[in-house]
C-alpha cells in the first residue's frame, strides 16, 4: 500500500513537473510586436513584472523560479528588446541571457563637444549624462590615450555607432576614443611629426577648423589661414574659441564685441598661439585639413552670409569684405 502511495505521489510530482516544463516552453502568440526595456540594476522580480505587464508571461512566479533554478537570474542583461510572433518563457530568458537586444544607432556630428554629446547619448542609450562627462575626465583613460589635458575633448571621433541600449558610458567613450586613435594612422602621425607638432596640437587646430568651416571644400583653406597666422605670430582670433571658453553663449545669442575680451585661456583674441586643447571633436576632413593646408598667402576670412567665407590677404581687404557682407545682409 505504501509503495502504491509513493508511486502515486511520484507520478503526481512528475506530472506537475512536466506541466510546468510544458508551460515554460509553450509559446504565447503575439498579435503585434512588443518592445520591452530592461534597465540596468533591475532585479529578476522587476524584469518579470515588465515582461508580464507587456503581455509576455503566463506566470511571473514561474519565470522567476525557472531563472533561479537554472542560475540565470544573475545573468540577465539590460537593453531594449523586441519580441514578435510566438515567444515562450524559455525564449525570453535566452534573449535576455544572450543580450539579443535591439541595436541603437547613434550619429555624432563633427564638431560636437562632450557637453553636446552627453545628453544626446544618455537619451539614446539609457545612461546618465553626468556619468558620460565624468568618464571623459577619467585619469586612467587620459593616460591610456596620451591626452595632456583634463578631458578627452577632441579625442572622440564623430561618426555613426551602434550600441545596445543600456551600455555603460565607459564602453561608449572607449569605443569613440579607439576610433579616433585608429583614424590617426601611421601616415598622419608621421605628418604631425613632420610639422613639429604633437597629436594634441593637431587635434586642437582641427577642432578650430571644424568649428569655423561649414563648406567642406573650405577646410584646407581655413587651415591655411591659421597656419599662416601661427607662422608669423599673429593672434588666431577664432570666434569659436571665445565661445568655448565662455562655456557657450547665454540664451543662444550671437557673439558680441565685448565677449572678445572674455578672460579665458581658450580666447585666441587675447592669447597667442593655439588654445590649451580642442574646442570640440573634429571629423576626419578637419584633421586632414589641419595637417595638409592649402598653399595660400591669406590671413583673414569672414562669413559671407551664404554658408561660405570670403578669404583675403590683408586687413584692408578683410575690412572691405566685411562691409560687402554687411551691405549684402542689409539688402544694399
Amino acid at each position: 500500500m505504501a509503495r502504491r502511495i509513493a508511486l502515486v505521489i511520484a507520478l503526481g510530482i512528475a506530472g506537475a513537473a512536466a506541466a510546468l516544463l510544458l508551460l515554460f516552453h509553450y509559446p504565447i502568440s503575439l498579435t503585434d510586436p512588443v518592445e520591452v526595456t530592461i534597465r540596468r540594476g533591475e532585479s529578476t522580480k522587476e524584469i518579470a513584472a515588465s515582461l508580464d505587464d507587456s503581455g509576455l508571461l503566463r506566470s511571473r512566479r514561474l519565470f522567476r523560479w525557472w531563472a533561479a533554478l537554472r542560475g540565470f537570474d544573475r545573468d540577465l542583461h539590460p537593453g531594449r528588446y523586441k519580441f514578435e510572433g510566438k515567444i515562450s518563457m524559455s525564449d525570453l530568458l535566452d534573449s535576455l541571457r544572450n543580450r539579443a537586444a535591439v541595436v541603437v544607432r547613434v550619429t555624432i556630428p563633427e564638431g560636437w563637444t562632450i557637453a553636446e554629446m552627453a545628453p544626446y547619448l544618455a537619451d539614446q542609450l539609457g545612461f546618465d549624462s553626468a556619468s558620460f562627462v565624468a568618464v571623459t575626465g577619467d585619469k586612467a583613460l587620459l593616460s591610456k590615450y596620451g591626452v595632456p589635458n583634463h578631458t578627452l575633448e577632441g579625442y572622440l571621433l564623430p561618426d555613426t555607432y551602434e550600441f545596445y541600449w543600456g551600455v555603460e558610458a565607459t564602453d561608449v567613450v572607449a569605443r569613440m576614443a579607439d576610433a579616433m586613435a585608429a583614424t590617426l594612422n601611421d601616415t598622419l602621425r608621421a605628418r604631425i611629426k613632420e610639422l613639429g607638432w604633437s597629436v594634441h596640437e593637431a587635434l586642437t587646430l582641427a577642432s578650430m577648423i571644424e568649428a569655423e568651416a561649414t563648406v567642406e571644400a573650405e577646410h584646407p583653406r581655413i587651415s591655411a589661414v591659421f597656419h599662416n597666422r601661427l607662422r608669423t605670430g599673429m593672434l588666431l582670433q577664432c570666434d569659436p574659441t571665445v565661445i568655448y571658453g565662455m562655456g557657450g553663449l547665454p540664451d543662444g545669442r550671437s557673439l558680441l564685441r565685448g565677449d572678445l575680451d572674455h578672460p579665458s585661456p581658450y580666447n585666441t583674441y587675447i592669447n597667442a598661439g593655439l588654445p590649451p586643447g580642442p574646442i570640440g571633436n573634429p571629423g576626419v576632413e578637419s584633421i586632414q585639413a589641419a595637417l595638409y593646408p592649402d598653399s595660400t598667402d591669406e590671413y583673414y576670412f569672414v562669413a559671407d552670409g551664404a554658408g561660405g567665407h570670403i578669404f583675403t590677404r590683408s586687413l584692408d581687404e578683410h575690412n572691405n569684405a566685411r562691409v560687402t557682407v554687411k551691405r549684402r545682409q542689409n539688402g544694399r
